[in-house]
C-alpha cells in the first residue's frame, strides 16, 4: 500500500481552488475593486461570482463579504485602497518617465522619436496599471499601411489574452478583439511560429468562446457583418523568430498559477479591501448612533402668531418629540439634550492597522500613497524615508527595462521588414534609462535615484 493514500473524494474542492478558474476569478474581481465603483463591487459578489465555481462554499465565502452586502439603513462607505495602490505603483514607476540612450546616434534619434509620436510614455503607465492591478500586460508591435507607415505599438489588457506554454515555453498567444454589436462575436489574431521557427499570424472568429470552422462559409460571413468592412483576417509568415507580442509579467516572487501568469500587486488584499470598507462603514453609523439628540415634549412646541404649531425640520434628524404634558414641576418635560458616546479612536486604529498591512503587502510606504501618520509595520523609520517603496521600484524598472528594451528592438526589426532590410539584432544599441522619482510627500520633496 502507498505511504501516503490520499482520500481525492474532496478533488472538486481542490480542483476549484487551483484550477485556471481562480485566475479568471481574480481577475474579474480585481476589475471590479479598480473600478472603484460600489455598485460594480457590489453586483460582482452578488451575482458573477457563480460563473467561477462549481463549490458552494466557495460561493457562500465571496457573497458573505461585506461589499456583497445591501442592508436597508446601513453605511456603505468603498475605501478604496486598491485602486490608491496600484496609482501609487504608477506614480512610484512610470510617472517621470524614461528616455533611450543608444551608443548609436541615429539609433537613438530614430527611438526617442518613436516614444513621442507613439505616446509610449502613456502606454507604459497603462502597462504598470495593468500589471500591478491583474499581474501581467502585452505589448504588441504591428504594421498596418492604412494606419501609418511606421510601425504601430499598442497595448493588450490582461484580459484580452491567452498565453500558451509548450514545456515552460510560450508556444502561442491568442488576442481577442469582441465585437461591439454582439460581445459574443469575437476575432481572434493567433500568433505561433511554424516547423521552421518563424512567427505566423492566423485569424480565427469564435462565438461565445468557440471557434468557427474555416469551412463554415455561412458562419464566417455571420461573422463579418459583426466587424467593420475593412477588418484584416489575412494570415501572415514573417521572417522573424521572435513573437510580435512583448509579454510582461509582474515581478513578483509569488508562484502563484504556476507562474504562468503574472501576480498582481495587490493579490490578496480583497479581504482586507472588504475589511476597510466595513470599519468605515460601522464608523459612520456609530457617528450617527452616536450623535446628538434633542427630547422635547409636543406639548413644548412652539406656535406662530396665529397659533399654529411650529414643528420642529423633519429633516433635522437630532430633534425627537414624544407625547406628554409640560409643568416646571416635570423637569423631565423639559427640552433635553444627549450626546452617545463615540468610541472612534478604536475604528480608526483598526483601519490604520488594515491599511499599514495592505500598503506592507505591496512593498510600499505610507508616503508613496500621499498618507501620513501611518506607521508602517516594522518598518516605522524606513517608511519615513521612501526605503520600502525604492527597494521595490528597483526591482520594478529591473524587469521593466528589460521589457522596453525588447519592444525597441522588435520595433526596429520590423522597421527593417517594412523597408526590405536584412533584420538585425540591435538589443546591444539599446540603453534605456529611467528619470529620477520625486517623493510625492510634501515634507520631503527632493529627487529620488532609482
Amino acid at each position: 500500500m502507498a505511504r501516503y493514500n490520499f482520500n481525492l473524494k474532496n478533488k472538486e474542492l481542490i480542483d476549484d481552488r487551483c484550477s485556471p478558474a481562480v485566475y479568471a476569478y481574480n481577475m474579474a474581481q480585481n476589475l471590479a475593486l479598480l473600478s472603484n465603483e460600489p455598485f460594480v463591487i457590489r453586483r460582482f459578489y452578488q451575482e458573477h461570482v457563480n460563473k467561477y465555481f462549481k463549490d458552494t462554499w466557495l460561493i457562500n465565502e465571496a457573497n458573505s463579504k461585506f461589499l456583497a452586502q445591501s442592508i436597508h439603513g446601513q453605511a456603505f462607505a468603498y475605501f478604496g485602497i486598491i485602486p490608491m495602490i496600484v496609482k501609487a505603483k504608477i506614480n512610484l514607476i512610470a510617472l517621470n518617465g524614461f528616455v533611450c540612450k543608444s551608443s548609436d546616434e541615429e539609433i537613438g534619434k530614430i527611438l526617442n522619436e518613436m516614444i513621442d509620436e507613439a505616446g509610449l510614455l502613456q502606454k507604459f503607465c497603462e502597462g504598470v496599471y495593468w500589471e500591478s492591478g491583474i499581474g501581467d500586460v502585452a505589448f504588441r508591435v504591428s504594421y498596418s499601411p492604412e494606419v501609418s507607415d511606421k510601425p504601430v505599438i499598442d497595448i493588450i489588457k490582461p484580459q484580452h489574452l491567452e498565453v500558451e506554454y509548450e514545456c515552460g515555453k510560450i508556444k502561442s498567444f491568442v488576442i481577442k478583439k469582441a465585437s461591439e454589436d454582439d460581445p459574443s462575436y469575437e476575432l481572434r489574431e493567433i500568433h505561433y511560429k511554424d516547423e521552421e521557427g518563424y512567427v505566423n499570424i492566423d485569424y480565427r472568429f469564435a462565438i461565445d468562446c468557440k471557434y468557427v470552422s474555416p469551412n463554415d462559409e455561412v458562419k464566417i460571413k455571420e461573422c463579418r457583418e459583426k466587424f467593420p468592412q475593412n477588418t484584416n483576417t489575412k494570415s501572415l509568415r514573417l521572417p522573424l523568430k521572435d513573437f510580435l507580442v512583448i509579454f510582461k509579467k509582474n515581478d513578483n516572487a509569488n508562484q502563484l498559477y504556476n507562474g504562468e501568469r503574472g501576480v498582481p500587486d495587490i493579490q490578496g488584499l480583497a479581504e482586507i479591501e472588504d475589511a476597510l470598507s466595513e470599519s468605515m462603514s460601522d464608523l459612520i453609523d456609530a457617528i450617527r448612533k452616536g450623535g446628538i439628540k434633542e427630547f422635547v415634549s409636543d406639548k413644548m412646541i412652539p406656535q406662530d402668531e396665529n397659533g399654529n404649531e411650529v414643528c420642529p425640520n423633519r429633516f433635522n434628524k437630532t430633534v425627537v418629540t414624544a407625547k406628554g404634558s409640560y409643568s416646571p414641576a416635570e423637569c423631565s418635560a423639559l427640552w433635553n439634550v444627549v450626546q452617545g458616546n463615540i468610541n472612534w479612536e478604536a475604528y480608526t486604529k483598526a483601519i490604520q492597522n488594515l491599511m499599514s498591512v495592505a500598503i506592507n503587502k505591496a512593498g510600499l510606504s505610507p508616503t508613496t500613497l500621499g498618507l501620513t501618520g501611518i506607521e508602517s509595520i516594522n518598518s516605522s523609520v524606513e517608511s519615513e524615508t521612501e526605503k520600502p517603496s525604492m527597494r521595490t521600484r528597483a526591482i520594478a524598472l529591473n524587469g521593466w527595462r528589460k521589457t522596453l528594451k525588447e519592444l525597441f528592438n522588435r520595433y526596429l526589426q520590423v522597421c527593417d521588414y517594412i523597408d526590405g532590410k536584412e533584420i538585425n539584432d540591435y538589443s546591444n544599441l539599446i540603453n534605456i534609462t529611467f528619470n529620477d522619482y520625486t517623493d510625492p510627500a510634501a515634507e520631503d520633496s527632493g529627487n529620488r535615484h532609482a
